[in-house]
């Protein structure tokens, strides 16, 4: 039986613009795309963040609908976090707009009992100092997961580094791991986010894939260089980092090992998380996810795994 996992994350009301078109007040946040990603993967998902009184009734029955628990989301009376981005031709280059705070801004998480037993705890892209605290209340999580952005790595230092030394895993795109770094080498920025704590690193090259590295108990470090699913067309990345985080973590909750998952399951777990995230960029905002069903999932895994020739 799969294990549990807790999801923490903005829940957002997004307006996306990309070279593909644009649309306007869409479900987003890191949240829902790493819950809907991870439920796709296991039983049992519980989402915990903030909305305003003006987020839809509809998207909370969808998220429902889907298995992903809202049970721990709180309301405030106030506006839902709202964020505007702007992709340039390169998807991989994009700016914000405008940004909205809103109820997030002032909510202290505060995680009920029955939470703190989750089996896996993963603190999406907050702040540091946000993703400690709600690592800090799951103190019998058998892993931990994290990730960033280089904007919270530049403000937020002793947080940041703090949080690579509470968590499992880590996970960076190759801009945030050489800032953190202070190297131009992606393989650098890997090994030393292993030498500041955490058993795994993660650092992801956009559509050139992402490279798996492990610390062993000896002091080795193991690779794993996974490719990227290829897309013929990308109509909106957005939310693609946070479904490949639920994904993986949603995966791993099936073979935790008590906490101490086998390399290839963290292999398998890496190149199923390329497969969902590839899917997340083919339609605006959450569509994919939700449209994505467990057959056509199991038939991209297994196109995936004869292109690739993995196990």
């Amino acid at each position: 039986m799969s294990g549990r996992a807790l999801i923490y994350g903005t829940i957002a009301i997004d307006t996306l613009i990309t070279p593909g078109g644009q649309v306007s007040s869409v479900m987003g946040g890191s949240g829902p795309y790493a819950a809907l990603a991870a439920r796709l993967l296991t039983d049992q998902v519980d989402m915990v963040g903030v909305v305003g009184d003006d987020f839809p009734e509809a998207w909370e029955k969808a998220l429902e609908m889907r298995g992903v628990s809202m049970q721990y989301v709180a309301h405030e009376a106030g506006q839902t976090f709202a964020w505007t981005g702007k992709y340039e031709d390169d998807m991989n280059n994009r700016t914000t707009v405008s940004r909205t705070e809103g109820v997030q801004e002032h909510w202290v998480m505060k995680l009920p009992q029955e939470l703190q037993k989750c089996s896996i705890a993963v603190a999406t892209n907050v702040t540091p100092r946000l993703q400690n605290r709600m690592l800090q209340q799951c103190p019998h999580a058998c892993f931990r997961m994290a990730d960033s952005m280089k904007s919270w790595l530049a403000r937020e230092p002793e947080y940041a580094s703090e949080l690579l030394s509470r968590v499992d895993l880590m996970l960076m795109n190759d801009e945030e791991a050489q800032f953190w770094a202070q190297t131009d080498d992606s393989l650098e920025a890997g090994e030393k986010l292993l030498a500041a704590g955490p058993r795994y690193a993660i650092v992801k090259h956009g559509s050139a894939g992402s490279t798996l590295f492990h610390r062993t108990p000896g002091g080795e470090t193991k690779l794993f260089r996974c490719p990227a699913w290829p897309l013929k067309h990308a109509q909106d990345p957005t939310g693609a980092g946070d479904a490949y985080m639920g994904a993986l973590a949603g995966y791993l909750t099936k073979c935790l090992n008590s906490g101490n998952p086998r390399w290839d399951d963290m292999k398998r777990g890496v190149a199923i998380a390329t497969v969902v995230a590839a899917a997340v960029c083919e339609k605006f905002g959450t569509v994919s996810l939700f449209s994505l069903g467990i057959h056509e999932l199991a038939r991209r895994i297994a196109a995936f795994q004869d292109m690739t020739n993995w196990e």
